[in-house]
């Protein structure tokens, strides 16, 4: 089972490269929450519904009509995955720590030479911000980092929960969606 574990975040490691070397933009996003309520697995239905929400609102930013046929392959890409808090010689805040039991989401985002929008999504999300984190939302916080090296590192980084076999590797999300997924619901909209 270790030899597929480690087969397929290399899998996860080699498309985000190949990515980046077809000029893909590439940004480390960390998703920081309110206390959330509920069972383990409901805390990260949570904090999933939220990141696609996130995702939702920033495709159409993109791309113009991200549910067309033509968008298929021209869509911004996410791997998105749970964390949970390590030892760092740098503390974090204490109330990151404590909250979900530290527990947070990760997203490698894609972003294709083709986008529509005019600045880099760090400079974007900062202007943005109150578009993505409202008041009384469980989403506190999008910290968006660009990735200009080691693209293969840092999606491991990003995973490493699920790489080294604490969380189940089918908490991996990938985003956008296949349409088969979303067969039965509106394309890139929110559960209500």
């Amino acid at each position: 089972m270790g030899s597929t574990r480690a087969r397929v975040d290399l899998g996860y490691r080699a498309w985000g490269e190949q990515l980046v070397a077809e000029g893909w933009s590439a940004y480390l996003l960390t998703f920081m929450f309110r206390e959330l309520g509920g069972s383990d697995a409901g805390v990260r239905r949570q904090m999933e519904r939220e990141v696609e929400r996130v995702y939702a609102l920033l495709v159409t930013r993109i791309v113009r009509k991200p549910t067309a046929p033509s968008s298929i392959g021209r869509l911004p890409i996410w791997f998105c995955s749970p964390d949970r808090p390590v030892f760092k010689h740098a503390k974090q805040g204490r109330w990151d720590a404590f909250v979900n039991d530290g527990r947070h989401m990760h997203a490698v985002a894609f972003i294709p030479p083709w986008s529509r929008l005019r600045d880099d999504l760090v400079t974007h999300f900062l202007q943005c911000e109150l578009v993505y984190v409202q008041p009384g939302d469980p989403l506190i916080r999008v910290d968006v980092q660009p990735i200009t090296e080691r693209t293969g590192y840092v999606v491991g980084y990003a995973r490493k929960h699920i790489g080294r076999g604490l969380i189940a590797e089918d908490a991996t999300m990938i985003l956008p969606k296949s349409f088969a997924e979303l067969r039965g619901r509106t394309a890139y909209r929110p559960d209500t």
